[in-house]
């Protein structure tokens, strides 16, 4: 029987196996148009004192020349600490930062409502005790929370009264971001309920929650001091997060029924633990232990949140890194091994400390990355439940996997069969000439590490062969 050799990352490569370019999937928009600082709510300001109120606001893109009203929304967030740039030097923190746009005319493009959304800062990372500044860390996150879901059923508002000004299907809903903004999406997703306000670590010293619902309101919005409220009588629900860079307060918190996230880290992520440790602020002051992607997913997926993108015959992402080992991939997951923080990004200006090597190029790679993995997964769980059905081979023993990532690399590049029946020979590295540049001898394992910080920047061929002589090729960038 003849063996056929499937190159996992051919949707990662931007390669569509279908004649025409599909809604949704695909680019089918040449431009895209934006409604800027559009007002979705107003609230009390943590920076005031509470005494102020600001406007809430977001740009809203969409394709010009698009006339559907059924169309999917997707609101992300800026990273930036739940600090004003003036705070924190960081002068991304803002709904300009350049991975959002990036990401809101990708999706755009698509066919997508897509939104970078800012939300109420303020927090005291100089507090002088560990207890104070997770108190008011813990309340941030629940403000913008708060501000997510308002931004929701704005928008749910719109519809309702007929407006409907940007063409959207109120049932169809994500939320996501870059790190901080990721770590909102989360929260929306997974914090919940009152009792969870109750947790040992959301407590102070004489066991009272940090979060005071008679000042903040509830999870939705509602009631409290320091609050307003905000298109109250219309839902918040959503159905999927897109976390970059996010993590959750406590892996406890995930329940069934939440909603399915797609996730994406560094693995050496040092402001957010790609597992589970203690976050350390720029003031290198210890705040509260939070669990990172690598350890949330795949809870995520155990207890069934993701099971709206199964089964699928969908490029796996590489595998995870679990208690200082490697295990096998999470759907739903992928790690950028050897990346830190916001790889995705690049900056106006000086690269900020955290992300020293930033380009736009680099930056634009991975975001290939992330739409190529995402955008399967949303179409099957928001558009069509059976596209990327699993086709009857998949599962022979005939059907070979094979993974190489990152792309781009800078140090080392993984090479990973799903296998173990057919194990990799040898991996062959070639210029765009044809020359070789690197032979790399494998030893009948399943997953190999090649290492490119020898070779120069540019482009190359990975060829990569099985001990029956399966062989299959790869374009990757190196820098």
């Amino acid at each position: 029987m003849k063996k056929h050799l499937l190159f996992s990352l051919l949707s990662l490569l931007g390669i569509s196996l279908l004649a025409q370019p599909v809604r949704y999937l695909d680019e089918i928009f040449q431009n895209v148009k934006v409604d800027s600082n559009v007002v979705y709510g107003k609230n009390k300001s943590y920076l005031s004192g509470f005494n102020a109120v600001q406007n809430l606001v977001m740009d809203v893109y969409q394709p010009v020349g698009d006339t559907a009203t059924n169309r999917p929304v997707i609101i992300l967030m800026h990273a930036g600490s739940f600090l004003p740039p003036s705070v924190t030097g960081f002068t991304f923190a803002d709904k300009n930062e350049n991975c959002i746009v990036e990401l809101c005319k990708r999706f755009a493009k698509r066919g997508f409502v897509a939104v970078s959304m800012a939300y109420r800062l303020g927090w005291n990372p100089t507090a002088p005790t560990q207890e104070e500044r997770s108190k008011t860390i813990i309340n941030a996150v629940y403000r913008a929370m708060q501000d997510v879901r308002g931004c929701v059923r704005y928008f749910r508002s719109t519809y309702a009264d007929s407006s409907n000004k940007w063409g959207i299907d109120p049932n169809k809903f994500i939320l996501g971001g870059s790190n901080s903004g990721a770590y909102v999406a989360l929260a929306a997703s997974y914090f919940n309920r009152p009792i969870e306000l109750y947790l040992p670590k959301f407590l102070d010293g004489n066991g009272i929650p940090f979060v005071d619902t008679t000042l903040t309101g509830n999870f939705e919005g509602f009631g409290g001091t320091q609050n307003l409220d905000n298109f109250p009588g219309y839902s918040s629900a959503f159905n999927c997060v897109l976390s970059l860079g996010g993590a959750v307060a406590d892996t406890t918190l995930i329940e069934p029924g939440e909603t399915a996230i797609i996730a994406f880290q560094g693995q050496e992520e040092q402001l957010t633990p790609y597992n589970t440790a203690t976050v350390i602020t720029t003031t290198l002051q210890p705040v509260i232990e939070v669990s990172g992607s690598g350890d949330f997913m795949p809870v995520v997926v155990k207890i069934g949140n993701n099971n709206g993108f199964t089964p699928n015959s969908f490029p796996p992402g590489p595998p995870n890194k679990q208690g200082g080992v490697y295990t096998q991939p999470v759907d739903g997951l992928y790690p950028f091994k050897g990346e830190g923080f916001e790889p995705w990004n690049w900056y106006n200006g000086g690269n900020p400390a955290i992300n020293p090597t930033a380009s736009e190029a680099k930056a634009k790679r991975y975001i290939d990355t992330i739409m190529a993995y995402s955008i399967p997964r949303l179409y099957r769980l928001l558009i069509d439940p059976n596209y990327g059905n699993p086709t009857q081979g998949l599962y022979k023993s005939d059907f070979v996997e094979c993974n190489v990532y990152p792309n781009p690399a800078a140090d080392v590049l993984n090479v990973f069969v799903n296998s173990l029946q057919q194990p990799i020979e040898r991996i062959t590295v070639y210029d765009l000439h044809g020359k070789v540049v690197k032979e790399h001898p494998a030893f009948g394992g399943h997953h190999e590490v090649v290492p490119v910080a020898d070779i120069s920047n540019g482009t190359y061929i990975v060829k990569v062969t099985l001990q029956d002589n399966l062989t299959a090729t790869k374009l990757i960038n190196v820098y």
